[in-house]
Order: C-alpha cells, then sequence, then structure tokens
C-alpha cells in the first residue's frame, strides 16, 4: 500500500510503500475512505521534516546525554548507527480519518468486519490506504452520518475536550481568538452547547466563514471586543507572541475566568493581570482522557464511565450523533477535495490561508498482500547457501546494535522484517535493498523465502512469536526474556517438538564474547564465587517495560548475567533466589547456589550515570579476576584482555554460533538445550515470584 511519511532531512513529504498491516488483538484493520489534512499541525510538523538527523537529535537533550554515553561506552560508528537508527525512522502524516473495518482482532468485540468507523491519533489514523488503529481510537459510524461528516469526528472530539477544560455550559460568554479550522469547530460546538460566542479573527474570509453560523458574532481584532466580559477565553491561533495572546486574553476574561490553550500555546503572561483576576490557564491535550495512555490506547482498558465520563471514543462518539442529529455540520469548513494521489503535490504547495479542511479521497482497491517469492526464486536464493532471515520486530536493539553485524555476515542475507507500527520495517527497506516488509509476524513466518527469524519484540509476545516460528518451521534466534511467565514457557516446550530439527537459540550474547573465553579458558576447576555487579539507568514512568504484562524490567534481563554465570560453570545449577528491593524500579539481588560448591550473586540495582554498568568478579583459592564493564579483563592481577574503543559482549560471535548451526543442523556447542533453557527460566519465574520486596 502506500503512506504519506515524512523522512528526515527530507525536503519533502513523499508517497512511499509500506506493509498493510496486521491488526494485533487489541485493535483493527481499516481501509481508509477519507481523511483530513488539519493545515496548522500538519504544515508545522511538514517543515520539522526538514530538520537532519543532528538538528532532531539536538532538539531531544535526553537522547543526547544518552548518545553521549553509548559514545563513551560503545566507540563512535556504533553509536552513530545507533542514533541513525533511533531517530532516522519515517514519521506518519495525519491523524484524522474513517473507512470501513475489514479485520479486527481477537479481543475486539464492539466492532465488526464491515462497519464504518471514524479513527483518531497520529501514528494510527495515517494518511494511507489502510491504517491499524486501536479499538479505543475507532468509533462506529451512524448510517446517516456520511463519510465527508464522519472523517471530522476527530478534530470535534478535540473541540469537545476543550469545551470541557474550560467548562462551558449554557448561557456562558465565550471568546474564540483565531478562527482556523480548530478555531471554527470549537466556536460551532460551544454554540451548540448554548454559549453566546464571540469569535476574533482578523482575516475577513475566515470571519464571514464563521459568521455563516447565526448564534455567534465576529470581530475583526482582540481591541474590538468588550474587556472582563468572558467566562472563557479559547485560544485557537497559532502560537507566535505566545506573551501578547495571554495577556489579551487575560483582558477580555472576568475576574476568575478561564484561558484554554487549545493551539501550541506557552502558558506565559504578565503575572500582575492574572493574578488580580485569579485566572485559570489550562491545556488542551488532544480529544480526550486516555491519549498517550498506553494501557488505553494499545491495551484497550477503558476508564469506568462513572469515574471518567468523557474519554477520547465518547468524545468522538457524542461529536458523531450530533453530526447525526443535524446539530454538528463540518461542510461549511471543506474548502478543497483532493484524491490520495495528489497529497504529497498538496503539501508541496504550502500552507493558504484561504485553506480550512481539505478532504482526501481514497481509493477503494483490494486488499493485496505481496506475494511471496515463487518456486524458481527460492531455489535460486537456496542456491547462495545463505541463512535467509526475517527480522520480527526492528527495535532500537535489534536496529542499532544487530542489524550492523547481520549485513556484514557473508553468510546471512535479510530477506523480510516486520515491526509494530511498520515504521522501522519501512526504514529498513529504504536502507537495505532487496528486503521484503511485511505487516506483521504472521505474514513473514508464512514466507517461504525466510529460513531464520530473529524476535526482538515486547516480552509478552516473544514466547508466543515462537511457538509460531517452530510450527512453521523456522530456525529461531530469541531476545531475552524467553517468556514472562509459566504459560509462556509451557508453549514453546510444546512446540519443541513441531521441529526438533530447527535450531533454537537465546540471545544470552555475553557467553560468546571473547572475554567469556579467556575467562574461561582461567578459571580453575574448585568451587568458586561470583559477584556480579549490574547497574541500571531509570526508565520514564510510562516506559513499556512498566506494564503488568510485560514481566517488569528485571525480568527482561536477569537471564543475561545468570547464564553467563552459568556458561562459566561446569556444574549443575541446584538454586536460585531472588531479593527484591524495589520490583517496580527492577532492584533486586540474585543469590545462586551450583553442585560443584560454586556460588554467585547478581546485584541487578539503579545507579548514576558514572557508574560502570557491568562488573564481574570472580574469587577461588589462589585466582581472581574482574571482568570490567567488557572493556578490561584481569586475571590474577595482570590485564589480560582490553578493548580500547567500544565493548564487546559478543554479540558477532553469537551471530557467527547461530548460523553455524544452521549450516550443520546442530547446536552450537555453547548454546544450551532449549529445554535447559526452559529450566533457568522458570527458575527465574519462581524465584520472583517467591518473594517479596522489603
Amino acid at each position: 500500500m502506500k503512506a504519506l511519511l515524512r523522512f528526515p532531512g527530507a525536503r519533502k513529504l513523499a508517497l512511499t510503500a509500506y506493509p498493510i498491516p496486521e491488526p494485533d488483538r487489541n485493535a483493527v484493520r481499516v481501509k481508509t475512505r477519507y481523511s483530513v489534512i488539519s493545515p496548522g499541525t500538519e504544515f508545522s510538523q511538514a517543515r520539522q521534516a526538514r530538520a537532519n538527523l543532528f538538528q532532531k537529535a539536538w532538539q531531544r537533550p535526553d537522547l543526547v546525554a544518552l548518545t553521549l554515553r553509548h559514545l563513551k561506552s560503545e566507540g563512535l560508528r556504533r553509536t552513530l548507527t545507533r542514533v541513525d537508527h533511533r531517530l532516522g525512522r519515517p514519521m506518519p502524516m495525519g491523524y484524522c480519518a474513517m473507512g470501513r473495518v475489514e479485520v479486527t482482532g481477537s479481543n475486539v468485540s464492539d466492532i465488526t468486519a464491515g462497519q464504518r468507523v471514524a479513527i483518531a491519533g497520529m501514528g494510527q489514523a495515517n494518511h494511507a490506504e489502510w491504517n491499524r488503529v486501536s479499538v479505543n481510537l475507532a468509533c462506529p459510524v451512524p448510517d446517516t452520518v456520511p463519510d465527508q461528516q464522519a472523517v471530522f469526528a476527530t478534530l470535534y472530539a478535540l473541540a469537545l475536550h476543550a469545551l470541557r477544560q474550560g467548562e462551558t455550559s449554557i448561557g456562558d460568554r465565550v471568546a474564540v481568538i483565531g478562527a482556523g479550522l480548530i478555531g471554527q469547530l470549537v466556536a460551532e460546538t460551544a454554540c451548540v452547547a448554548g454559549a453566546l460566542v464571540t469569535v476574533i479573527e482578523p482575516d475577513p474570509t475566515r470571519r464571514e466563514l464563521a459568521e455563516r453560523n447565526e448564534c455567534l458574532r465576529c470581530v475583526a481584532a482582540i481591541k474590538n471586543a468588550p474587556e472582563s466580559s468572558f467566562d472563557s477565553v479559547y485560544i485557537c491561533a497559532p502560537g507566535k507572541g505566545a506573551h501578547r495572546l495571554i495577556d489579551a486574553a487575560t483582558r477580555l476574561c472576568r475576574d476568575r475566568g478561564t484561558i484554554v490553550c487549545v493551539g501550541d500555546v506557552a502558558p506565559h503572561g504578565a503575572r500582575k493581570a492574572l493574578y488580580e483576576k485569579e485566572i485559570t490557564i489550562r491545556q488542551v491535550r488532544s480529544y480526550g482522557p486516555g491519549r498517550y495512555d498506553p494501557n488505553y490506547e494499545e491495551r484497550s482498558e477503558d476508564y469506568p464511565l462513572g469515574y471518567v465520563r468523557w474519554t477520547i471514543k465518547r468524545n468522538m462518539q457524542a461529536a458523531l450523533d450530533l453530526m447525526a442529529d443535524g446539530r454538528l455540520d463540518p461542510s461549511p469548513l471543506i474548502t478543497s477535495e483532493i484524491g490520495f494521489e495528489d497529497i504529497a503535490d498538496h503539501f508541496a504547495k504550502g500552507p493558504d490561508p484561504a485553506q480550512l479542511a481539505t478532504l482526501v479521497r481514497y481509493r477503494q482497491t483490494e486488499c493485496v498482500q505481496e506475494k511471496p517469492p515463487t518456486a524458481s526464486e527460492r531455489k535460486a536464493t537456496q542456491a547462495t547457501d545463505r541463512v535467509q532471515v526475517g527480522l520480527i520486530g526492528v527495535g532500537n536493539y535489534l536496529g542499532g546494535s544487530l542489524l550492523p553485524l547481520l549485513q556484514k555476515h557473508p553468510e546471512v542475507q535479510i530477506a523480510s522484517c516486520c515491526s509494530q507500527s511498520g515504521l522501522s520495517a519501512v526504514a529498513l527497506a529504504k536502507k537495505i535493498a532487496g528486503v521484503r516488509m511485511s505487516g506483521g509476524a504472521d505474514e513473514l513466518l508464512a514466507d517461504p523465502g525466510v529460513n531464520a527469524v530473529i524476535i526482538a519484540t515486547r516480552h509478552d509476545s516473544h514466547a508466543e512469536l515462537a511457538a509460531k516460528a517452530f510450527a512453521a518451521g523456522k530456525h529461531v534466534w530469541l531476545e531475552k526474556p524467553i517468556a514472562v511467565d509459566q504459560a509462556g514457557l509451557e508453549l514453546l516446550r510444546d512446540a519443541i517438538g513441531t521441529s526438533p530439527q530447527r535450531v533454537f537459540m537465546v540471545g544470552h550474547n555475553r557467553r560468546y564474547a571473547a572475554m567469556t573465553e579467556k575467562l574461561r579458558e582461567a578459571l580453575p576447576t574448585s568451587a568458586k564465587q561470583f559477584r556480579y555487579r549490574v547497574r541500571i539507568s531509570p526508565l520514564p514512568a510510562d516506559h513499556w517495560l512498566h506494564q503488568s504484562d510485560q514481566g517488569g524490567r528485571a525480568i527482561g534481563e536477569i537471564s543475561h548475567f545468570i547464564d553467563l554465570i552459568i556458561s562459566l560453570i561446569d556444574s549443575d545449577l541446584i538454586g536460585l533466589t531472588c531479593h527484591w528491593i524495589d520490583r517496580t524500579a527492577g532492584d533486586s539481588i540474585w543469590h545462586m547456589r551450583f553442585a560443584d560448591g560454586s556460588v554467585g550473586e547478581v546485584s541487578y540495582l539503579q545507579g548514576n550515570r558514572h557508574d560502570p554498568k557491568e562488573v564481574l568478579e570472580i574469587d577461588a583459592p589462589n585466582f581472581t579476576a574482574t571482568l570490567f564493564d567488557w572493556r578490561k579483563l584481569r586475571v590474577n592481577g595482570r590485564t589480560t584482555q582490553r578493548h580500547w574503543f567500544g565493548q564487546d559482549k559478543g554479540q558477532a560471535a553469537a551471530i557467527d554460533a547461530f548460523v553455524s548451526a544452521i549450516a550443520s543442523g546442530e547446536h552450537p556447542a555453547l548454546t544450551p538445550r532449549i529445554e535447559d533453557e526452559i529450566d533457568v527460566m522458570g527458575r527465574i519465574l519462581m524465584a520472583a515470584n517467591s518473594t517479596k520486596s522489603d
């Protein structure tokens, strides 16, 4: 399919080939009929697209700090690869559209295939021929509402949310500064709510359009509106001169009035006037409660009606119902209509002050997935004796760390890829010639031109995807953790028998590092003590790892360090316990006991940015060793290996082992059997759940 994308540094937006998305369990796939261009927001985004990679980086100080830390630990080349992967992804355009549902996820019950729906959200309701949308951002359209009106449901939801922020009710006196598209909608919905509305707009064409609504009055300038007369003032104008806009709105407000910033306006003004009137300033964050909440948007957890009356979806439904009753009508605001094939040219012309809403019309073509390779093409591919790899999930780790190594490997060909939103897959296909984009994991696993997959998705999907890959007869590289609960482990255990001849490898790359091999050669055969100090940086509160179904940060990473210690001991693990300090943050201490008397401790705790992430100390009679952050190894007081620039955590050697195992048909010698991986992960989950936090 085609989607309108903005690539970093590109001067123009482009209609770009894009995988037709597969909906996950909480989403629907919609064939788009109409989308609407909101000129203020979207032309601003189009200008941002011209920023190059480094300009984008410096707009994100948090990423700059992270980049500098990676530069110190990983070296220049790998850091640049990470930055390019993270900031080089294209971004979709658009956030309000409508269409007909084609496919629904397994958890979707209130929407069925064939229904017309209005859809919302940047990254979901895109200017694209097909969209995958969370069920909480898709709202059924009443039969009496035509497509050309239903497409405005998202914008009306924004206007309704603004009115709720301003607590506007019947008889309130309301001023709307700015009569662009959003200002017109706010004014119209305020009139429907029974408010007495004054629109302030210097442009005569927009004033004339607003005056078609006989329920409101228009003035050309703020000075022409009565001071201290309005219960609420809605600022829908651009954010230039924010101080002047706030100060002007303050003059218009009555004592203890409310200023609502609908547009991109910084809430700064003269304190004296704000103080004397005790003005309340409120911001409008999108279309209502639920926006930017992953539990609402991604997991489809609705807010209880009795506690949150007006969510995004309820605002959209209210707008559609008001359109069905004829009380809201966006038709006068439609100043042009274009075909989807002309949308890039439309943006290339730049904003036109005379234009408000531009409808984008889509051809109703059939959903045709990309054809897999033919038998002759597969035969030609197999003749190269290269491993044909499919990438499931092209996030920061796979794209920044594994992908460069896969590209360089002489026996690997990256054949196909898919990602959650599809954007990373598009970026990858643009960089690497011949890579096929898949709309989802199911499509990729059905591709006969792929014989091995690397799974690097969110943790709760690992076990299910690995089981599907086994069933599809693929070799599997699975990033840790292999599962986040016992049900996932049982799923993997059952899947083993479906393809016993296939290679299964967990991305425990540290056991393959050169320093690990040096340690293995130097270690005595007697009982040993391992102290592994791991220091982690805090994650943002809204990071996906904090979601309850992801298992938590420690479960996601601890198997890396436990596996390394196991790989250094030729003895069975007979005991594993966990002491939680702060389970939410992941802070924990893990103790291991082995049959030969060896013991191990992993302290997995938050640290400051100056601390090395990993320090492993090993003691035994007449033996000491310290591995310092994968940059220096000391054995018995002597430095035996050092990396002056960057680190080597064994990813390249692990990929070599995976490829060799596929070629030979046997598991590599240093990789535990899948049964052993399942057993260790089972012990980790049991230890994590059998202890309590302090």
